[in-house]
């Protein structure tokens, strides 16, 4: 006698179908917290849609499809970081994943998380995604799944292929290393006035936005200004190379953020860097994503090749 599964083959289409629909945004958003970029999440999300089509017949309880998905999404992100490890090991790292003899970077994540989403318990923001990522893979696995999703330690621990106390242990470690986030709703850096320095050509306008302890960083580069004085000469420095600027706001990470096009002699305005703001009243942080990310970040971001 043959034996039916929990869930019939066209039940399980179209059940399965309406899953993943509901739930592709979010599982996106959980494997860029994993993985730290924007093309890795989204290939991160493929795979896990084709493993749990594979699967999803199998499954006992149509109920629990929601944190059955994401222990799959955790355990791709996993595979790919460990296989890019072993990449790194035989062949060294590629110009796309990591700066030339520096740690992976965090890509930014276009647009945000609406107020309401339940996923705004684990913030998108790029320091905390970047806290993240000095944890150990599993350790932030297992934070994402418990507090993130709000599976149990035994739920998570069976997720990840290890015991309670292992995952208990990780959690802890985890907490202790992330400082409480804040997410409510808070004054946002002037990002109008920010843009308009920049299409106004106006350096000293811009340098006048900035908090006296700004500090700004250049991803994937190890560069790094701290406090207005530092900044304002590399912006006073950094001007004079080019003959006009066009900038836009955009969402980056759920915060402000400027795109900013550049131009030499009388050519066109190409797509220069991203600048991500933080801090309220004033610019007190600004994470600059420079060339030559600039064009394919735009993209990203759905941004004209020119302006």
């Amino acid at each position: 006698m043959r034996m039916e599964n929990a869930i019939t083959l066209p039940d399980a289409s179209s059940a399965f179908s309406a899953l993943a629909s509901t739930m592709r945004d979010e599982l996106k958003r959980h494997c860029y917290r994993m993985m730290g970029g924007v093309q890795d999440a989204e290939d991160c999300v493929q795979e896990t849609l084709l493993r749990g089509w594979r699967e999803f017949a199998s499954l006992r309880e149509e109920a629990a499809g929601r944190s059955w998905l994401y222990s799959i999404a955790t355990r791709v992100c996993l595979d790919a970081q460990r296989s890019r490890r072993r990449r790194q090991t035989l062949f060294g790292p590629s110009l796309d994943e990591i700066e030339p003899g520096a740690e992976p970077w965090i890509e930014p994540w276009p647009g945000g998380v609406a107020p309401s989403d339940p996923q705004r318990r684990q913030d998108i923001r790029l320091a905390f995604v970047s806290l993240l990522h000095g944890l150990s893979p599993r350790a932030r696995a297992m934070l994402l799944l418990h507090d993130g999703v709000g599976m149990t330690a035994a739920e998570a621990a069976a997720a990840l292929g290890i015991s309670v106390p292992a995952a208990r242990s990780a959690l802890q470690r985890a907490r202790t290393a992330l400082p409480p986030q804040d997410v409510a709703a808070r004054e946002e850096a002037p990002i109008e006035a920010y843009v308009e320095a920049w299409n106004a050509g106006d350096v000293d306008a811009l340098i006048g936005l900035l908090h006296r302890d700004i500090i700004m960083t250049m991803p994937p580069w190890h560069r790094t200004f701290i406090g207005r004085d530092e900044v304002a000469r590399f912006m006073t420095g950094v001007w004079p190379r080019y003959s006009g600027f066009r900038a836009m706001a955009v969402i980056a990470n759920g915060q402000p953020a400027a795109a900013v096009y550049t131009r030499r002699d009388d050519g066109p305005y190409l797509p220069h860097s991203l600048h991500v703001l933080a801090g309220g009243g004033q610019v007190g942080e600004i994470v600059l994503y420079a060339p030559p990310l600039g064009p394919n970040l735009f993209a990203f971001f759905g941004l004209p090749p020119t302006a």
